[in-house]
């Protein structure tokens, strides 16, 4: 059975069956922010980095930012509860690997392993001082050789200090 069959089974066999299975939470990947100084700071009209990682386990993989259309799901990043801290360029990736793909028929861009994801955030030059607190959103699909899992978003707190000029 293909990747595609799998991932439109799998919550129609959890929901049915009322057993151990509709328990059951595969979660081959684990996201955490990289630590670098505590509290991260920028200054008004600056940028700083925020850097994410995917610790996904053997076996399993997800897929690349610049995935295209008519297969498995991209990775996406996004900010929640922000306010005035916003995404200021492009977000940094290591380089995907490339396989064709014949359960979705499409060369896939790929992640496996620790992928590290560098966000380039800041606030406008007119932002008052102090601490924002918000989340990185990371929607993914992760898939194994046999099983692609349904898209999936994680939150991962952030705090960031808007520091003065001086």
């Amino acid at each position: 059975m293909n990747k595609l069959a799998y991932f439109l089974l799998l919550p129609l066999i959890a929901a049915t069956n009322p057993g151990p299975v509709s328990t059951l939470s595969i979660r081959p990947v684990k996201w955490s922010v990289v630590p670098r100084s505590s509290p991260l700071q920028v200054t008004p009209g600056r940028t700083v980095p925020i850097v994410i990682q995917a610790d996904i386990a053997k076996g399993w993989h997800i897929y690349s930012l610049t995935q295209r259309a008519g297969g498995p799901i991209p990775l996406s990043i996004h900010l929640f509860d922000a306010a005035d801290v916003i995404v200021r360029g492009v977000i940094k990736a290591p380089q995907p690997e490339r396989e064709f793909d014949k359960n979705f028929g499409i060369e896939t861009e790929l992640y496996s392993g620790s992928p590290r994801f560098s966000i380039p955030v800041g606030v406008p030059g007119r932002s008052l001082t102090g601490f924002r607190k918000f989340h990185v959103g990371v929607r993914y699909q992760v898939c194994s050789e046999t099983l692609c899992l349904p898209p999936r978003t994680e939150r991962l707190a952030v705090v960031l200090l808007v520091a003065d000029r001086t």
